[in-house]
């Protein structure tokens, strides 16, 4: 089930770029730490997008599952993350866009203070954990589909030809 809501998240936000005027190639797994590759014709610019997509049966809202190798800098290969969100049937998707830079240091800070953090009965936690949670309570990132036309060298919005 979870693969098949990941699926479906890479094909949701693959249509979201598609309607901002990218050309979008699903990499189905082909290229690590990459699910989709976008390219706008008008700036000849691909940007690399990690999907992930949550369901809100099985995560809070405002939180992914990650991983530990979504939190090291010097291993990013994505310029963003696009964080899908499911709500109950029959809800419209929610998206969030992150620059992946600002996830890894997100996971790699919160990380870090939960390992300095006594566990249960005082005990340090496992530094085998390779789970991370990435946290946007208030919803900061939701539609910030900017950030990906910012990154393919397009104005933010129209009338925002400067900014290109």
């Amino acid at each position: 089930m979870a693969n098949l809501v990941g699926t479906a998240g890479e094909h949701l936000a693959a249509g979201e770029l598609s309607r901002l005027g990218f050309l979008v190639t699903l990499t189905r797994g082909n290229a690590p730490g990459i699910d989709i590759l976008a390219y706008h014709p008008a700036t000849r610019r691909t940007v690399a997008l990690q999907i992930k997509t949550a369901h809100s049966k099985k995560q809070p809202p405002g939180q992914w599952m990650m991983n530990a190798k979504d939190s090291n800098e010097s291993n990013l290969r994505s310029q963003a993350f696009v964080l899908v969100r499911f709500g109950l049937h029959p809800s419209t998707p929610e998206f969030s866009i992150v620059r992946s830079v600002v996830v890894a240091r997100q996971l790699h800070r919160d990380h870090s203070a939960w390992e300095a953090t006594p566990g249960a009965g005082g005990q340090a936690h496992s530094t085998k954990n390779t789970i991370r949670i990435f946290k946007d309570p208030k919803g900061q990132w939701r539609d910030r589909w900017d950030i990906i036309l910012k990154l393919a060298k397009l104005p933010a919005s129209p009338g925002d030809e400067d900014a290109a």
